[in-house]
């Protein structure tokens, strides 16, 4: 099982990717606020948006809600704001070791917070590398992040050698 923050599920979604996340971490969950977050490009027309709910409908992708608000303050203490904090406190509360963010604050604070962190490129390497999905589609993705821009070219650039290392094994 494994948290996600709204960063990931749009991007795994917009790569199509989202469904076989769930379905190779066995489940997702998403605080209340990430929902909220993703719900917000409804309004903008997001397609993603639409394969969310579906997931949700499917019980694919849990919504919880946050009932220990100590986690949450312990979040917000260290500089961890919106989402991000729901996802973290959201983990400490289940114990749930594994979330799935693009956030460079949160990434850089992996050894206070205790957790297994993971991003959508390293997502998309994974599932290549369990035969989830095939060598165009892990090269379609990465292409399709480059262009979101979110990521470094140096990331994309790694992951794509990484596939590559791989392949060749």
């Amino acid at each position: 099982m494994i948290v996600l923050d709204s960063t990931v599920v749009i991007h795994l979604a917009k790569l199509t990717l989202l469904e076989k996340c769930c379905d190779y971490f066995n489940k997702a969950v998403i605080p209340q606020l990430v929902y909220c977050e993703v719900l917000a490009g409804k309004k903008k027309g997001c397609a993603e948006v639409a394969v969310v709910e579906d997931l949700i409908r499917n019980k694919k992708i849990l919504v919880k809600r946050l009932s220990r608000k100590e986690y949450l303050k312990k979040a917000k203490d260290l500089n961890i704001q919106h989402g991000e904090a729901e996802a973290i406190s959201l983990c400490w509360q289940e114990g749930i070791e594994f979330i799935a963010t693009d956030d460079d604050n949160v990434r850089k604070k992996r050894v206070l917070l205790g957790l297994k962190i993971i991003g959508t490129p390293a997502i998309v390497l994974a599932l290549f590398i369990k035969g989830i999905i095939d060598e165009t589609k892990f090269k379609e993705s990465l292409e399709m992040l480059r262009e979101i821009g979110w990521f470094s070219e140096a990331v994309i650039d790694k992951i794509l050698m990484e596939g590559e290392k791989w392949k060749r094994q």
